[in-house]
């Protein structure tokens, strides 16, 4: 665990070839956004991400116990120059062999994204502030 979670916090392009270490061929992955049912499809998802500028994690807590885990952290990244913070989570569980075989993203789409963009943010806050 402590080895995946050091390779989140230092994730660049190098990390990608080392993700065989970490997840199972037949890995699933699912966030607000993507789903992936194997390590290479979570492979091209990831290669996306890294398109973003200045993104890294800051793992914030984590909690295991036999073959899942359930870890918060901050995704920071810049958009057109603009600092951005994600606050999630994510419930992982093992393989026998230690390595991740499911991988799901829990985090307000809402408020990491869609709130963000221009005339549609606003749309999104009003709503919110309605319920």
């Amino acid at each position: 665990m402590d080895a995946l979670l050091d390779w989140f916090q230092n994730f660049n392009a190098g990390s990608l070839q080392k993700m065989q270490d970490f997840y199972t061929e037949d890995c699933y992955f699912r966030d607000p956004f993507n789903e992936a049912h194997n390590r290479e499809q979570l492979h091209a998802l990831f290669t996306d991400m890294l398109k973003l500028q200045d993104l890294r994690f800051v793992i914030l807590e984590r909690i295991q116990q036999d073959q899942k885990a359930f870890i918060t952290w901050d995704f920071h990244f810049k958009i057109m120059g603009k600092a951005q913070c994600i606050h999630g989570g994510s419930l992982m569980t093992f393989a026998d062999d230690g390595r991740v075989k499911s991988h799901v993203d829990y985090w307000d789409a809402a408020e990491g994204v869609y709130e963000k963009l221009p005339v549609f943010g606003a749309l999104v806050r009003l709503v919110k502030r309605l319920f």
